[in-house]
Parts: structure tokens; C-alpha cells; sequence
């Protein structure tokens, strides 16, 4: 879930996400490898974005990248296994938005960012930057 606390553009940087990455046969193998890949747990560095360059997903799985303007009160729900990013913020403004990820119940929960072994010392809790 996406959702930003004020009305934003996409030169303020909205979220994007990629059309059918989700469900496209194209995407399988993606979502089979990095979809599923623990960054921290591999010691990938830096960001943890699969490119810097949307045009490169676009290039070699298809789909359509797919954003708005969205308004203060506004919410996207996607799956998580959908190719998403930021666009760039081109203002001299802040875009203040809030995600966050839900599953059910019976689902195994992701331990390093929720439980009783959580550790607030890894870099988890931050991401990978």
C-alpha cells in the first residue's frame, strides 16, 4: 500500500509501478530470482534496485510503467511481487508518503523486519542504503 500525505505530482516523485510484472509470463524468471532474492542476507550492496534505468526492465520483460497524479488521501494496493520505483523528484520540494505491507495471518512472516528475532542492529530496518 502507497500512500502520499499530500497531492503529488510525478515530477515530485509519485510511485511507478511496471504493468503486468506481476503476472506476465515474461516476468517468471524475474520473479523467480531477484523477486525473491534476500538482499541483506546475499551482502548485496548499495541500493538493491535491479537498475538504475526503468528502460532497461521495460527492454528485456516488457510492460508499461504506469504512474499519476495523486492527491492527499489517495492509496495504491499492488502486490508486493510488482516491479515498482520512484520517480525522480525534480523540485526543490519533499514528497512525504507512507508505504506499507500487509499479509495474511497463515503466511510466514519475514523475520528481519518483524518478530521476536527482529534485530534493530541490522541494517534491515533501513534498507540496504
Amino acid at each position: 500500500v502507497w500512500i502520499p500525505f499530500g497531492d503529488t505530482s510525478p515530477d515530485l516523485g509519485t510511485v511507478a509501478v511496471l504493468e503486468g510484472s506481476n503476472w506476465l509470463p515474461a516476468f517468471s524468471k524475474f520473479q523467480k530470482t531477484y523477486g525473491e532474492c534476500d538482499l541483506e542476507k546475499e551482502g548485496v550492496s548499495g541500493s538493491g534496485w535491479f537498475t538504475e534505468s526503468p528502460s532497461e526492465i521495460t527492454k528485456r520483460f516488457g510492460g508499461r510503467w504506469k504512474t499519476t497524479y495523486f492527491n492527499a488521501g489517495d492509496v495504491l494496493v499492488f502486490p508486493s511481487n510488482t516491479v515498482h520505483m520512484s520517480t525522480k523528484n525534480t523540485t526543490n520540494r519533499i514528497r512525504i508518503s507512507c508505504d506499507t505491507r500487509w499479509q495474511r495471518e497463515t503466511d510466514p512472516i519475514d523475520t528481519r523486519f518483524v518478530g521476536e528475532s527482529f534485530d534493530f542492529n541490522t541494517k534491515a530496518k533501513h534498507g540496504l542504503w
